[in-house]
């Protein structure tokens, strides 16, 4: 349910009817308005009846609520599995898109190491923020792991996410970051002081030693 309810918070059509709502228009207006904002031709406020009746059950259309809202839920929903799952583990996966051939790899490896992977084309869908998306993974998550490579120390995403901010956001939400040397880079400044799982010799090698971190904790 927690899906569904986070698909209907996203829905630009609800974002814009939580919005009319918010400035005081009655449900039918607030509904009518936002279909023609997203595009919706010849209106007819029946067809919308179970999209309604969902929204409703979900609570999404609280005109407060706000899409912030679902990263403080991912991480009362990791604080909830700590203590009912404490064994489980979920690792968020930064990495540059050139080197997924390796990133498929490892994330398969760590699957079935019983390691959870929160893993950008598998989470993110078609019409997401990604910029949202990459926020509730991190807080759903238990560490950061950034794969280093000669592509992702110059690709704009992976720097965007290891900034300062987003390291304090890290920090704040008890996420802990785990470098990972793919090949002869350079290490950024923000986390030359971490050790690093080094897969650049050996892919087995580099496993094992991520392995260790992983479950040591």
């Amino acid at each position: 349910m927690s899906v569904i309810r986070e698909a209907l918070v996203r829905m630009p059509l609800m974002i814009n009817l939580r919005q009319f709502l918010y400035l005081g228009d009655t449900i039918d207006d607030a509904l009518r308005k936002s279909a023609t904002i997203v595009g919706v031709k010849n209106f007819d406020q029946k067809a919308f009846s179970h999209l309604l009746k969902w929204a409703k059950s979900l609570d999404v259309l609280n005109p407060e609520i706000k899409i912030e809202d679902l990263v403080n839920q991912a991480v009362a929903s990791k604080e909830v599995r700590h203590k009912e799952q404490q064994t489980k583990i979920v690792a968020f996966l930064s990495h540059s898109s050139k080197d997924k051939i390796f990133i498929r790899q490892l994330a398969a490896d760590l699957n079935k190491a019983n390691i959870s992977i929160w893993l950008d084309e598998q989470m993110i869908k078609v019409g997401d923020s990604i910029a949202e998306k990459i926020s509730q993974g991190m807080a759903e998550s238990d560490y950061f792991l950034i794969a280093l490579s000669s592509n992702s120390v110059e690709s704009e995403w992976v720097k965007r996410e290891l900034n300062n901010a987003l390291l304090t956001e890290i920090e704040e939400r008890k996420v802990k970051v785990l470098p990972l040397i793919l090949n002869k880079c350079e290490v950024p400044v923000l986390i030359k002081d971490k050790k690093c799982a080094d897969f650049s010799e050996s892919y087995r090698a580099g496993l094992k030693e991520l392995l260790t971190a992983l479950k040591e904790e």
